[in-house]
């Protein structure tokens, strides 16, 4: 297992890894190229992106994409996507990416990891597992701001 800095010289990678991990159950992401080519790129091309990708025997099985943000209570490491390739879960090898994550983050000063997911997808249990905690007191919150399809006017 090697752990790899990604960065947006490595988009092609990045948008195989993301469709191989995240197309199929639980998540069934749909992307166009194009999305994906931009989603990819904002994570990648930020100035304070910091992203990783594990590999086994030279091969791309895995990815962490996220930021680096200063806070009041230290330096915490946003992720923004984790996966790693479907037929190489439950081995072990997330929670060992997860783990070279850790040591490399500490060694740059960050003091916090910080993700969302959802409570019913297998995500959830992982994190946990981890030692991932689930905060409580805060609150995510979604407001469709699309407009509606006009609807036509009687003559």
């Amino acid at each position: 297992m090697t752990l790899k800095h990604l960065t947006i010289g490595d988009i092609e990678t990045i948008k195989k890894l993301m469709l191989d991990i995240f197309s199929g159950e639980p998540w069934n992401d749909v992307w166009t190229d194009a999305q994906l080519h931009r989603y990819v790129s904002e994570l990648t091309g930020a100035e304070n992106s910091l992203s990783f990708g594990l590999y086994q025997e030279g091969v791309p099985v895995g990815l962490a994409l996220g930021r680096v943000k200063s806070w009041c209570t230290g330096t915490e490491y946003w992720v923004d996507e984790f996966g790693v390739l479907p037929g190489r879960q439950r081995r072990g090898l997330g929670s060992a990416f997860l783990r070279a994550i850790e040591a490399e983050l500490l060694a740059q000063g960050v003091s916090q990891l910080v993700l969302l997911t959802g409570r019913t997808v297998p995500a959830y249990h992982f994190y946990r597992s981890n030692g991932f905690e689930e905060q409580a007191e805060t609150v995510f919150f979604v407001k469709s701001i699309a407009a509606a399809p006009r609807q036509k006017e009687a003559p």
